[in-house]
């Protein structure tokens, strides 16, 4: 088989997993900021309005595996912020934990854990964003998002990550509270979902990266349904499934209560 021959398979099958694309659409003239503002309206991890289930694999440095399951239902409610509720099923002893999420236009986000062991919920102060969420290389500042919504952004030369054009961006979180020096991005030009990221601690090191390993379209809307978060200083990997989504405008705002995460 010819060199040729390898490298159209090779993207034949990015396409399959990436979501299929035709010819790489021109790169509009918007900023860095606007870019950025669509990658949050996105909503490519099925945090604002949607219903999901989901498991993730961990992967420690020997080699060693453990696979959490949740469910999540979230609200937009303020355009594009939102309310999130994560209730974990699985392993047993998770089950019943949950995790609150309110974010907020003005002021700190509010975030709460419960673990059913403890019967009461702990709230997860700014100071703690770059905690592991739940023993993942997720922090809860990746699950806020606050440190792009809150960012100078800077738009680099645009980008193909296999046969998608993307903005490539590099930008800067605002909040000093921010695990990340600085967050590198690869966003696909034509549905806005990240494809790649690189974040740097405070030294400028690089330290966890971001991999987008399949994506696809529901009800008129792209999701990430399977990614990897890597933290190259551990040597430690999550893999983030979406085994099932649907879009959920009709979440009452009961269900993102505290008296609704203590729920046994």
């Amino acid at each position: 088989m010819t060199h040729t021959s390898l490298i159209r398979i090779a993207s034949v099958v990015c396409a399959v997993f990436l979501g299929s694309a035709t010819a790489s659409p021109a790169a509009p003239a918007i900023d860095a900021t606007e870019i950025v503002a669509r990658l949050i309206n996105a909503d490519p991890w099925g945090l604002s309005g949607t219903t999901v289930t989901a498991h993730v694999n961990l992967t420690d440095k020997s080699g060693a595996r453990r696979e959490l399951s949740f469910n999540a239902r979230s609200r937009r409610y303020d355009p594009p912020y939102s309310k999130s509720l994560v209730r974990f099923t699985a392993p047993a002893d998770l089950a019943g934990a949950g995790f609150l999420q309110i974010q907020n236009r003005g002021g700190d986000d509010d975030r709460y854990l419960f673990l059913p062991d403890l019967k009461r919920s702990r709230r997860i102060s700014g100071s703690l964003r770059s905690n592991s969420f739940m023993g993942t290389d997720f922090s809860f500042a990746d699950l806020d998002r606050r440190d792009l919504r809150e960012s100078v952004a800077k738009r680099l030369p645009d980008e193909n990550i296999g046969p998608f054009a993307c903005f490539h961006l590099d930008t800067t979180p605002s909040r000093a509270d921010s695990p990340y020096a600085r967050v590198e991005l690869w966003i696909r030009i034509d549905n806005s979902l990240p494809l790649r990221m690189r974040m740097y601690d405070k030294a400028g090191v690089l330290f966890k990266t971001f991999a987008a390993k399949e994506v696809r379209r529901s009800e008129g809307r792209w999701y990430i349904v399977k990614s990897q978060m890597s933290d190259l200083v551990h040597s430690h990997e999550t893999e983030l499934v979406i085994d099932s989504f649907s879009g959920s405008s009709d979440v009452p705002d009961s269900e993102f209560t505290l008296r609704n995460l203590e729920r046994l």
